[in-house]
């Protein structure tokens, strides 16, 4: 598991982003002004937003989606859709949703104040707070570690795989050229992944008319699935995103305190 300092932020310059729709500023005291603002503001702390990756994986199956010829579905069948498949059953997710939460329990008053995106940290506590995160990764990693270790982890996907692919048998006619197997084995999926890769394959380019279409339809639409648990746990990250200010919003304002911030913070996302 791992956490990602991303380049997400706000371009500093206009002319370094796609919007034409951005003020600039246009005189050299009022930059001045605004790059002291800015690094007073650094100094006090800064805003982030955080989001915690790879927890809830699910997908769900569209005969439209698809493109499964009508002649192939049960008649009225042609917009059938599943309902939302989730790689894990609801009581884990609950406790997942909870461990979720208590990342962001570290922000209090104070330690930070809320934005609409998240929350500006105040510069005494970016050390903490690095902890934190930390402390949470390797408590997410035990608890799945405790809760889907041993062939656990691997249960719970051919189950989400064989809900996927029991709706497609579900709704299929007698004329379907498909086959579908009583009993689904792991091995067998990781081939048929390797096939997808090798060549290429999309459900637009998927050929509806040999035997494994529904295996090969349902692969793509589980590939965010890691296979086995090891993987899993590689793609839950704590992701944290430091975000900076337009210097336009800053050319007319005076920041030398946390109030100022949030002043400002107010005044930038009432007008969005």
């Amino acid at each position: 598991m791992s956490h990602f300092d991303t380049t997400g932020q706000l371009a500093l310059f206009p002319e370094l982003i796609d919007s034409p729709e951005l003020p600039s500023i246009s005189t050299l005291p009022e930059f001045d002004r605004a790059l002291h603002n800015l690094i007073k503001m650094s100094d006090l702390g800064a805003f982030i937003s955080i989001t915690v990756h790879g927890l809830d994986k699910s997908f769900s199956v569209h005969a439209r989606e698809l493109e499964i010829p009508e002649d192939f579905l049960l008649d009225g069948r042609g917009d059938a859709a599943s309902q939302q498949i989730h790689l894990f059953p609801e009581s884990l997710r609950h406790q997942v949703r909870r461990l979720s939460y208590d990342v962001k329990r570290f922000f209090n008053k104070e330690n930070s104040f809320r934005t609409p995106f998240g929350y500006f940290l105040f510069r005494p506590y970016f050390r903490i707070w690095s902890k934190s995160v930390r402390e949470q990764e390797q408590r997410l990693t035990g608890f799945f570690t405790d809760a889907l270790s041993g062939r656990i982890y691997g249960n719970h996907f051919m189950e989400a795989f064989e809900t996927g692919y029991r709706f497609l048998e579900s709704i299929k006619d007698e004329t379907a050229p498909w086959e579908f197997s009583d009993k689904l084995l792991l091995g067998d999926l990781k081939e048929f992944r390797k096939k997808i890769k090798t060549e290429n394959l999309t459900l637009h380019s998927l050929d509806k008319t040999t035997p494994d279409f529904p295996t090969l339809a349902i692969a793509l639409k589980t590939a965010h699935f890691p296979t086995d648990l090891i993987t899993f746990l590689k793609q839950v990250n704590i992701q944290f995103d430091f975000k900076s200010i337009h210097l336009d919003y800053l050319k007319n304002v005076e920041i030398t305190t946390v109030d100022d911030v949030i002043n400002l913070s107010k005044s930038i996302w009432s007008k969005t």
